[in-house]
């Protein structure tokens, strides 16, 4: 083959190469765009009047409005899940389940339901059940070693007199 035909195929070579290169390029971003525009919920927390609020700043706020008592929140929850692993301590279903059980009768006594209730406090029926099955292992974990005395109860009941059911004889209410 002569020199001039094998510059000819390296040159043609050389702008098929220069295509798809661009091709590729092009594409990619008009990937990356989409992905951008399909997960902006991602990047926007809201928009106000066309000016986004980026999620970045709606964190950062939260972090110093809240951030320390959140953070110390999760760092208790944590450490009772460690400890409660550690010693072999579990809450079972039946245990959540008989829990809310109590706390609906309690709530239909007073007219009221544990949905209505969950909403009027923004939470959900997940997280009433993984509270109540920290509340289960706090007291798994310390109720052996918590002892109440009879002074402290009638204190408490003296105390509390005004919240205390009228219809509740001493007996019951100590018990």
């Amino acid at each position: 083959m002569p020199a001039k035909k094998i510059e000819e195929l390296k040159q043609l070579f050389l702008e098929k190469l220069r295509s798809s290169k661009i091709i590729v390029l092009a594409t990619s971003v008009i990937i990356i765009a989409f992905l951008l525009y399909y997960f902006r919920g991602v990047f926007v927390a809201a928009t106000v009047n066309g000016k986004p609020i980026l999620r970045l700043s709606l964190i950062k706020e939260l972090e110093k409005q809240n951030g320390r008592r959140v953070l110390d929140s999760l760092i208790t929850q944590t450490l009772i899940l460690q400890e409660a692993k550690k010693q072999g301590v579990t809450v079972d279903k039946k245990e959540t389940d008989a829990e809310i059980a109590r706390i609906e009768a309690n709530l239909a006594k007073q007219g009221q339901t544990l949905d209505g209730i969950l909403i009027m406090q923004g939470l959900n029926k997940e997280t009433l059940i993984e509270q109540i099955r920290l509340e289960k292992l706090i007291e798994k974990l310390l109720g052996k070693d918590v002892k109440v005395s009879e002074k402290e109860i009638e204190e408490y009941i003296e105390k509390n007199q005004e919240n205390m059911p009228e219809a509740t004889d001493a007996a019951k209410l100590k018990e």
